[in-house]
């Protein structure tokens, strides 16, 4: 992964925060990264480095970078859980270039809430990852910035505990986390694309929910249920066609013809009706062709005419 430029920070339980920022540099060329789970090797920070000289860089940045205090309104601790906020604004972005922001919790530190928004719009929240660093013994968050007017704002809220003989054994997960190189979020292809094409690829991705970590596409065409009335006036026109064309029969064949045309009347309402509930999709195939012959073998009509062939001399 190409990445433009990072801001790493790093929380401890005394309340200290330790912030920087790397950024590509022209004479050491594109800075490329992976994310922590894609390789075994070490690694100081919350990326493995695939250029040695841009991870000296950041060994440097890091040994050199601003360790702060923070007032007691952006981290405290209450009833046995802590609370940490962070603002960042003003963040430049560039299109076809990647910026990321990266958080570490205090070690052992297990996350309870964590949700992240815009500074200024408070009800758009972003998507982000988590990662349990193991190796550390520290959550990591991850944070893709993008912006179709090239700048960036967003400020976090996280709310956690420390068990250190659970911690191994934990896992988080919200409705905004999504795993390393997804890229269904709203916000990047309302940045890739126009606001209207955004907005229809934000519906369409809308309609898909995570069930244990696994993506289940919901059908974006549902099928609605026939009109009954609709359905009814089909089927009266259709009874009324067939009583005219019984009626018509009724003077034009013999007396004794008649039975077998009522009955094929009937059967010709029945086979169309059970089509149609196989063209909605109501009755299996299976069923279809038991229904219809079942049907035909409950008849009385047949059974009698049956009966009184048997019977005929």
């Amino acid at each position: 992964m190409n990445i433009h430029a990072m801001i790493i920070e790093q929380l401890e339980w005394n309340g200290y925060l330790k912030s920087f920022t790397l950024q590509a540099q022209n004479e050491l060329g594109q800075m490329w990264v992976a994310f922590p789970d894609e390789y075994q090797n070490d690694r100081n920070g919350p990326y493995h480095f695939l250029d040695s000289e841009y991870e000296n860089v950041f060994e440097q940045r890091s040994a050199k970078c601003r360790n702060a205090k923070l007032p007691s309104d952006k981290f405290y601790g209450k009833k046995g859980h802590y609370f940490f906020s962070t603002t960042w604004n003003q963040i430049p972005t560039e299109r076809h270039e990647l910026t990321y922001y990266s958080l570490y919790f205090p070690e052992y530190a297990i996350p309870d809430d964590v949700n992240i928004s815009d500074t200024y719009k408070p009800d758009l929240v972003f998507e982000k990852m988590i990662y349990r660093d193991d190796r550390k013994n520290r959550y990591i968050v991850y944070l893709e910035c993008r912006s179709r007017v090239g700048i960036f704002n967003f400020k976090l809220n996280a709310k956690f505990h420390k068990d250190e003989e659970n911690f191994i054994h934990t896992k988080y997960r919200d409705k905004k986390t999504v795993n390393f190189y997804e890229r269904t979020r709203n916000e990047c292809w309302n940045y890739i694309l126009p606001s209207k094409e955004g907005e229809k690829v934000s519906n369409f991705f809308a309609e898909q929910i995570i069930i244990n970590q696994e993506r289940v596409e919901q059908p974006s065409i549902v099928t609605k249920k026939n009109n009954p009335w609709i359905s009814g006036s089909f089927y009266l026109v259709l009874s009324a066609v067939i009583l005219i064309l019984l009626a018509v029969i009724f003077n034009t064949v013999r007396w004794y013809t008649l039975p077998f045309v009522i009955i094929g009347g009937v059967l010709l309402v029945g086979i169309i009706g059970a089509f149609q509930l196989r063209n909605d999709e109501k009755l299996k195939e299976k069923r279809f062709i038991k229904l219809m012959t079942e049907t035909y073998k409950q008849l009385p009509l047949l059974k009698q005419i049956k009966k009184n062939k048997k019977d005929a001399p």
